[in-house]
């Protein structure tokens, strides 16, 4: 029997961290006294992408290797802060874990630095139901790499990814795996593609789609 299991993105499809992320950026630009301010209409626009993405776009003004300290003084006051305020859980979402953890392998897989899923995990005491994790700061891989990767890593052989961008659709297709797309999130889609609105529907979704062998990454 080939071995299945669901990939999770994080930021739109498990929890919406959003204000808390956005009070804690503007926090460390206050507390060194740099001019950047942030709001949740901006801050939106940087989920689901890497940190070397994100810098660019958050501190224009600056060169990419001080963007990149930027981005670390951000991020390390938004670990903080979301280490005892946590992200907003969707509704019935603990509800839907434990019937999933029970017939497939559950792992999130984000684009996120080290220590951001720990915050959704360890908030939520939600180790149970996830086999594993995998972001870009640990690989230093794009989306797809790191699904290849981790499928490679733990012996997977059938993948379904779901998250809530248009990036995370296509790195799943770079992948060669199928995909849900939580329009819950913070993310649209004009493809067409099997769709969910609540986090409820998630089991209709998954069992309306079969599990397949993965197509090789594209290049």
């Amino acid at each position: 029997m080939m071995k299945k299991a669901i990939f999770f993105d994080l930021d739109g499809t498990l929890w919406d961290a959003l204000e808390g992320i956005t009070f804690a950026w503007n926090e460390a630009m206050i507390k060194n006294n740099k001019p950047y301010r942030f709001t949740k209409e901006i801050t939106i626009s940087y989920m689901g992408l890497t940190p070397e993405e994100t810098a660019p776009l958050a501190f224009p003004n600056d060169n990419f290797e001080e963007g990149m300290k930027l981005f670390f003084l951000c991020f390390d006051e938004e670990i903080k802060y979301l280490s005892k305020n946590p992200g907003k859980l969707y509704e019935n979402e603990e509800k839907v874990l434990q019937n999933l953890y029970k017939k497939y392998d559950l792992y999130i897989v984000s684009n996120s630095f080290k220590g951001y899923i720990d915050n959704y995990i360890n908030g939520y005491d939600f180790k149970k139901y996830f086999k594993g994790t995998l972001c870009a700061g640990d690989t230093g891989l794009d989306k797809a790499e790191n699904i290849r990767y981790l499928m490679e890593k733990e012996g997977i052989e059938d993948v379904i990814y779901v998250g809530d961008t248009f990036k995370d659709y296509l790195q799943a297709k770079k992948a060669g795996v199928k995909f849900i797309h939580a329009s819950y999130g913070f993310g649209k889609i004009k493809n067409k593609v099997v769709s969910i609105k609540s986090f409820l529907e998630l089991e209709d979704a998954l069992n309306k789609l079969s599990f397949k062998k993965p197509r090789r990454l594209l290049k």
